[in-house]
């Protein structure tokens, strides 16, 4: 078991602490590439960030 919560969609909640300016950065992202949520900006960023880290290792 993972420990995290379980909601009736299956999917994952989780929390996290930022600083205000992180916060800022990612409101900014979130509405200038008009994502419904923060939630959905934060995932899209995570994904990509982890693509990106996944491809710079293949190329090592």
């Amino acid at each position: 078991m993972s420990g995290h919560k379980k909601t009736p969609n299956a999917k994952p909640i989780i929390n996290i602490t930022i600083d205000e300016e992180l916060l800022k950065q990612i409101e900014d992202f979130q509405f200038d590439n008009r994502f419904k949520n923060r939630s959905q900006a934060i995932t899209h960023l995570i994904r990509k960030a982890i693509n990106e880290e996944s491809d710079s290792q293949e190329s090592e």
